[in-house]
C-alpha cells in the first residue's frame, strides 16, 4: 500500500483536487475541466492510498460520496458550508507556514486545498493520539502500519499495536 493521503475535492465541470500527506504536506494541488469521476480518482490516487476525502460543503455532494467509495476512504465534511472568507483565511495561513511558494490557479483549487486541509484538522487529533501512544510504547517504527489499520482498517490503536507486535 502506498502512503496514506488525505484529498480535497471541489467537484464540478471545473474540479479542484488538493492531496495532503498524514504530516499536513501538500503533495499535489490542480483542476481539470469536464473530468469524469473515474479520471480524477485515478489522478489522485497516483500518489498513494486515499484514506480521507474532504469537502467543503454539507450535505457532502454525490461526487464525493463516489470517489470516497471507490478508494474506500472516510468522508470529511464541515458542520456548515464554508464561507468564501474562511476558505481564504484557512489556505492563506496554511501558505505562510509553506516553505515554497504554492501556486493556487482558480477558485477550484483553493476550494479543494480549503477542504483538504479541514480535512487533515479534523483528523489530526487521531494522528496525534497515534503519534503519541506509539512514543511511549517505543513504537515509532510502526507509524506507518499502525496509521494504515486505524485509519483504513477502523482497528483500536491498542489492539492494532497487538497485531503487529
Amino acid at each position: 500500500m502506498g502512503k496514506l493521503l488525505i484529498a480535497g475535492i471541489d467537484p464540478g465541470t471545473n474540479s479542484g483536487y488538493a492531496v495532503l500527506d498524514l504530516q499536513g504536506n501538500l503533495i499535489v494541488l490542480g483542476s481539470a475541466r469536464n473530468w469524469s469521476v473515474n479520471q480524477l480518482i485515478r489522478k489522485i490516487v497516483a500518489y498513494g492510498k486515499i484514506c480521507v476525502v474532504a469537502t467543503d460543503v454539507t450535505p457532502c455532494p454525490g461526487h464525493i460520496r463516489k470517489i470516497a467509495a471507490s478508494v474506500g476512504a472516510k468522508i470529511i465534511e464541515p458542520e456548515y458550508n464554508l464561507q468564501f472568507l474562511e476558505k481564504i483565511k484557512i489556505v492563506d495561513e496554511f501558505l505562510k507556514t509553506q516553505a515554497k511558494f504554492v501556486k493556487i490557479n482558480n477558485q477550484h483549487e483553493k476550494d479543494a486545498l480549503s477542504a483538504a486541509l479541514c480535512g487533515y484538522k479534523k483528523m489530526m487529533p487521531l494522528i496525534k493520539k497515534i503519534k503519541d501512544h506509539l512514543e511511549q510504547h517505543d513504537k515509532v517504527y510502526l507509524t506507518e502500519l499502525i496509521h494504515e489499520k486505524v485509519l483504513i482498517d477502523k482497528i483500536a490503536i491498542v489492539k492494532a499495536l497487538r497485531q503487529c507486535c
